[in-house]
């Protein structure tokens, strides 16, 4: 039973808009490959997990949480009547190797150790779950889901699951007969409800932009480029002929607006100089008028969703 859905985190999500209107520097498209890589390994575990008996288990995904004015991130908790399981799941991908307790690439790049990270969370969630009054046991296990991922020189007792013992964990997992009581659905409910919507690290690495320095227009869904143009009842990219319906591809783009720009006004002036489809005004307030809703606000006339 998922109490908490994972969604796209905010800054991969604002990074994902920002890509096609402006340049990024080698830094933050470094930062925006490891986060999207970082999110596909998330949902493939999400998929694994989904798919077998585990799925009667309590799921919280992509905690955000605080205990004692220090926060911790968890991408996935199972909980059971008899043990609190909690994941910290990595993409990685290639060779990597161990020496005493430093984690290394295969060429000798020196990685941050994802086993110190899984017990700072562990040791914070542990006073936070006992303060709810449960005192179960966690159970804190590093999962690597890239098939294409080795690593050498690793003691049997570290907590972690290689890619080619995940079936067998899980199925593990899954024999165990599990039925959930109030109570342990009250404790991740008050788990999900302690959540932190909008966390302090969203803006850390997300570059500055402006209304005017970012590029106008409507990007491609498949090329990203912003070479789309109106066609028709349509939108088609000059780039790559891919179309897109004019009503679907006109709100993807006010929502885009909606998030990098949350102070500004969804106004029809403000939706034909984003979207830049040289449209007439009367057919983009009856988009508009359509799927968001008009707010009156002394002279002028704006637009909110609904």
């Amino acid at each position: 039973m998922i109490l908490k859905l994972r969604k796209i985190p905010a800054h991969l999500q604002l990074r994902r808009y920002l890509k096609p209107r402006m340049s990024f520097n080698d830094g933050e498209l470094k930062k925006l490959q490891a986060d999207e890589k970082g999110y596909e390994g998330e949902c493939r575990f999400d998929e694994l997990i989904n798919s077998s008996p585990v799925s009667t288990y309590l799921q919280l995904n992509d905690l955000l949480l605080e205990w004692r004015n220090t926060t911790f991130q968890i991408d996935s908790l199972l909980i059971s009547p008899y043990k609190i399981y909690l994941f910290d799941i990595k993409n990685f991908e290639g060779e990597f190797y161990i020496e005493g307790n430093r984690w290394y690439f295969s060429s000798g790049y020196e990685v941050k150790d994802p086993i110190q990270q899984l017990q700072r969370s562990e040791s914070l969630l542990r006073p936070l779950v006992q303060s709810l009054g449960f005192n179960l046991p966690i159970e804190a296990i590093v999962i690597f889901v890239n098939p294409n991922f080795t690593l050498f020189q690793a003691n049997r007792q570290l907590p972690i699951i290689l890619p080619t013992q995940i079936n067998f964990f899980i199925k593990k997992l899954g024999s165990v007969s599990m039925h959930s009581s109030g109570n342990l659905i009250d404790l991740a409910k008050k788990l999900a409800s302690l959540h932190i919507k909008n966390s302090p690290l969203d803006g850390k690495y997300t570059p500055e932009y402006t209304y005017e320095s970012l590029k106008k227009g409507i990007s491609c869904l498949d090329c990203e480029s912003l070479s789309v143009r109106l066609n028709g009842r349509d939108l088609r990219c000059e780039r790559c002929g891919a179309s897109e319906g004019l009503h679907p591809g006109i709100m993807r783009t006010i929502e885009e607006y909606r998030v990098l720009f949350p102070r500004r006004q969804i106004t029809v002036s403000a939706a034909n100089d984003w979207c830049r489809l040289d449209m007439n005004r009367l057919r983009m307030q009856k988009i508009l008028k359509e799927h968001l809703v008009m707010v009156k606000g002394g002279k002028s006339t704006y637009y909110d969703f609904k």
